[in-house]
């Protein structure tokens, strides 16, 4: 995506990142240190919503799409080490389709830029059929994976990032027609090409898919309450085995390895939202089920590269500031 990298972003922390992403329901969860800046920004063309974004580093995601909306997910080859959707490994060419109210995941390996483009329900097949596409009408309904050819995926990437551009700028209302109907068609092309190939959902990784969204559902609405991988497993109604290989084959990690990871971002977020004096920072840790403060504290440095106490001193001066 050559030409969507070149559109200017805002470094952000993790934190910040993680709280600027729209279009969807979202829990992140930072998995290994940052190697670079995190960054995100979005702009909208009438009903469209573009965003650009840079991961940076790893992390795992879990949302639920907008129910109003159609959005399309891609990702630039040359930056991340692995990016897996929904237990499938994505290559340089795919990119995700994701229809109103879908449940997905996303995890990722290393640096990871994206592009996102979401749309009102009804307005691509609308397009679609205005065009000549009618047999198109199908991605309004279905979650899948496309392959599309580099060449076309470059017109859509360039396509995006000139309309971010131009929308910065003062639009007359048919240059603003124009930019809409380029970045559709860009869309229908990368979509209906004869060479592309689409992956849907096999019933095999439908039943994975689903044990990760019991299990990360379930986990979703509890605070901590010392929740264990037997809890999921029940849930999500399967072996504790069966949902470590499956959380191995979704997500990249083990599910007990995800339960600790998850507890770390729960007590960052604590210690960010409301501890007010680092004597209050092994409350917090006591209330997110944690025992041995000094290998806890430990860990959160080895992840997020300072210790507890520095992330409420600095979060109180930035409340400050």
């Amino acid at each position: 995506m050559g030409a969507a990298s070149d559109v200017p972003l805002h470094s952000l922390s993790f934190d910040e990142y993680s709280e600027t992403v729209i279009g969807a329901t979202v829990n992140f969860l930072l998995t290994g240190p940052s190697q670079a800046p995190w960054s995100v920004g979005h702009c909208k063309l009438g009903a469209i919503v573009l965003q650009f974004g840079v991961e940076g580093g790893s992390k795992i995601l879990h949302g639920i799409s907008r129910s109003d909306a159609l959005t399309f997910i891609f990702q630039d080859e040359k930056i991340a080490d692995r990016v897996i959707f929904d237990g499938q490994i994505l290559q340089p060419q795919d990119f995700v389709v994701l229809p109103p109210g879908s449940d997905f995941t996303f995890a990722s390996r290393g640096i990871h830029r994206w592009m996102s483009i979401s749309m009102p329900v009804g307005l691509f097949e609308t397009f679609a059929i205005e065009t000549g596409r009618k047999h198109l009408a199908w991605v309004e309904k279905e979650k899948c994976v496309i392959s599309s050819p580099e060449q076309l995926l470059r017109c859509l990437s360039a396509a995006a990032a000139s309309t971010a551009v131009l929308i910065r700028e003062e639009q007359t209302p048919t240059l603003h027609g124009f930019s809409i109907a380029r970045l559709l068609n860009a869309l229908i092309a990368a979509i209906a090409d004869l060479d592309n190939e689409m992956c849907l959902p096999t019933e095999k990784s439908r039943l994975s898919s689903d044990t990760v969204t019991k299990a990360l559902r379930y986990a979703r609405g509890r605070k901590w309450e010392g929740l264990q991988v037997a809890d999921l497993a029940l849930a999500a109604d399967v072996t504790s085995r069966t949902l470590l290989r499956t959380f191995r084959q979704q997500l990249g990690v083990g599910s007990a390895s995800y339960l600790k990871l998850r507890q770390l971002n729960m007590v960052r977020r604590a210690l960010r939202g409301k501890c007010e004096s680092s004597g209050k920072v092994t409350n917090i840790m006591s209330e997110h089920g944690v025992t041995e403060f000094g290998r806890f504290a430990s860990e959160y440095k080895a992840l997020f590269g300072e210790r507890p106490s520095e992330t409420v001193a600095r979060s109180r001066s930035q409340r400050v500031g």
